[in-house]
């Protein structure tokens, strides 16, 4: 298995993609630090009543979402790139148990995103708040409020990338996949909140990945899961779609 991994972070290395994917991902950090930075010279500039209500471009924490979705592509990549090339089957030819070489994969993907996401998610966070000072600018307006909750979001990245790889491999089309996250984290959330009444739209929403976080710091304002539920159900998530490409390569042809 090491021999494994050792080969697919060589593959991951040589891609153009996964350099310019990081790459991306770290700019947050400068750029949630700009949007700080402008929010606070603005909170200067402002009235009394301006403050009241002040919004700008808040602490800079909104850029975490480009990250998660950086990573979530790079979970894509690190499966279907080679369908794209052809390559799969060469892979398969040097690992013919294909279980081991998914496994490998998503190794390397939870390693490659768990540590880039939260180092980004803390570092924004730091970066942040030094240039904010004490202006009461977002919601993360303190290190024990803000730590536990970019903390999660960054483990939620590595979630959200597990996913994607295991439904990659399981899809083999980098655009299909890019579809079914978006519908998993941005649509599928609403619907239950618009078609089912007051508690039960809140109690099904809550168990999908892109309430997890908030859920697992304790930040959410409405939570159906304490953070141990949060845990498991994240744990949840990425065994299925993980599985489900398991069942998928060992099925099929190349």
């Amino acid at each position: 298995m090491i021999d494994v991994i050792a080969s697919e972070t060589i593959k991951a290395r040589s891609v153009r993609s996964t350099r310019a994917l990081l790459a991306f991902s770290a700019a947050a950090v400068l750029v949630g630090g700009l949007m700080a930075l402008v929010s606070a010279g603005a909170w200067d500039a402002a009235t009394p009543d301006e403050r009241s209500h002040f919004g700008g471009l808040g602490d800079g924490a909104s850029v975490l979402t480009v990250v998660q979705l950086c990573l979530m592509t790079f979970g894509i990549l690190t499966a279907t790139s080679e369908y794209s090339t052809g390559m799969i089957r060469t892979s398969l030819v040097a690992v013919p148990v294909r279980r081991k070489l998914v496994l490998a994969k998503g190794l390397l993907v939870a390693a490659i995103t768990l540590v880039a996401g939260e180092v980004i998610a803390v570092a924004t966070f730091f970066a942040s708040r030094l240039l904010i000072g004490d202006r009461p600018i977002g919601s993360l307006t303190s290190v024990a409020i803000g730590l536990p909750v970019v903390l999660a979001e960054g483990l939620l990245m590595m979630v959200v990338a597990l996913i994607a790889f295991g439904l990659a491999t399981l899809i083999k089309s980098t655009a299909g996949t890019l579809v079914t996250m978006a519908v998993l984290l941005f649509a599928l959330p609403m619907v239950p909140r618009m078609l089912l009444p007051a508690p039960w739209g809140w109690r099904i929403a809550s168990v999908l990945p892109s309430e997890l976080a908030g859920q697992l710091s304790g930040a959410a304002t409405e939570t159906s899961l304490s953070p141990l539920g949060a845990l498991i159900a994240m744990a949840v998530w990425v065994t299925v779609a993980i599985w489900a490409g398991l069942a998928a390569i060992t099925k099929r042809d190349a």
